[in-house]
């Protein structure tokens, strides 16, 4: 091979491996992207899911109040 041939086959790799460490970089990037939203996703499902649960503990207190001055329905 030629010196010209040879620098060009190095050429070539260089710009591959540039470009495969680019790829590399930008799939890296994408992955832990996509795992920061799950892993928000998670933790906003979790603290609705508690809210929710709160929510119905209130209510369930309230419903368990007992209350004097509540109207009787009249049965005929």
């Amino acid at each position: 091979m030629s010196e010209s041939q040879v620098f060009l086959v190095a050429a070539i790799g260089g710009i591959a491996g540039v470009v495969g460490l680019v790829l590399f970089v930008g799939l890296a990037l994408v992955v832990y992207a996509a795992a920061a939203r799950l892993h928000e996703a998670l933790e906003d499902r979790k603290t609705r899911r508690l809210a929710a649960r709160e929510d119905l503990a209130t209510c369930q207190a309230i419903h368990a109040l007992p209350t004097t001055s509540h109207p009787t329905e009249e049965t005929n």
